[in-house]
């Protein structure tokens, strides 16, 4: 179990560095042509994302600390 939670945690990790480069170049493309309002309202699915994201790493995280407690 160990094992699966250590290569959820790297996928996770992954697609978190992969969610923030899409959000950087999101930024560099659109944010000019917006304006600062406008973008955040557009931009609200990334930070979705990276809740989400943090969310089960978290999960994750408390489940193999209590594996490891028992």
């Amino acid at each position: 179990m160990e094992k699966w939670l250590h290569r959820t945690n790297i996928i996770l990790l992954i697609i978190f560095a992969a969610l923030y480069v899409g959000a950087k170049i999101h930024f560099f493309t659109r944010y000019a042509s917006l304006g600062p309002g406008k973008y955040v309202e557009e931009h609200w699915p990334f930070w979705a994302a990276f809740a989400v994201i943090a969310g089960i790493a978290a999960i994750l995280n408390w489940i193999s600390e209590r594996r490891k407690r028992n």
